[in-house]
């Protein structure tokens, strides 16, 4: 066992010191996304993690005197261009289809209960350029879809508009130098 001040210090906080620790450090590297490369984050995180080890105070007031992660990320990068943000970007465009995939099924669903309660056998209808069936029989009930690939086409466009929202892309547009100007 070495005797560096991390493991020393490490062995004798609690779990729930160490998770809101951990948990801050993450919310930091995050809004540290961007405004820094992962090189720098990592630099930035780790000798944070180590003032905050060697501080002896309690973590509740070390994490109090420092404020909140965005404003700490905001103190420590440096003067300049903001970079896009890459896992925001994904988190984004994973809400969005998992909202449009929700928002089909209930469409679908609502189908199915319209064709039970009204006695016909089958219904179809369109739901974003996706053909959407429902029947019911005595046999059993169906819901289905089909749309000659443009579910996989509208399901793209979803994701990449979110994720180009989500991840702000035209950020790396204003940080290129333009023509004619100097650097």
């Amino acid at each position: 066992m070495s005797d560096s001040p991390r493991t020393l210090d490490t062995s004798r906080r609690s779990l729930r010191e160490r998770w809101r620790m951990s948990v801050y450090l993450a919310r930091f590297d995050w809004h540290l996304e961007g405004f820094l490369q992962i090189k720098e984050r990592k630099t930035a995180i780790s000798s944070l993690r180590k003032e905050l080890l060697a501080d002896p105070r309690d973590i509740g007031v070390k994490l109090h005197a420092l404020g909140p992660p965005a404003a700490l990320a905001a103190r420590r990068a440096r003067e300049g261009t903001l970079r896009p943000l890459w896992s925001i970007g994904i988190i984004a465009a994973g809400v969005v289809l998992f909202v449009y995939w929700g928002l089909l099924l209930s469409f679908a669903a609502g189908m199915l209960a319209a064709v039970k309660n009204s006695g016909i056998a089958e219904a179809h209808a369109t739901y974003l350029f996706v053909d959407v069936s429902a029947s019911s029989s005595a046999d059993g009930i169906s819901i289905g879809w089909t749309s000659q690939g443009a579910w996989l086409i509208v399901s793209a466009v979803i994701i990449i508009g979110a994720f180009l929202v989500g991840a702000r892309l035209w950020r790396l547009a204003s940080s290129m130098p333009r023509k004619g100007t100097s650097a």
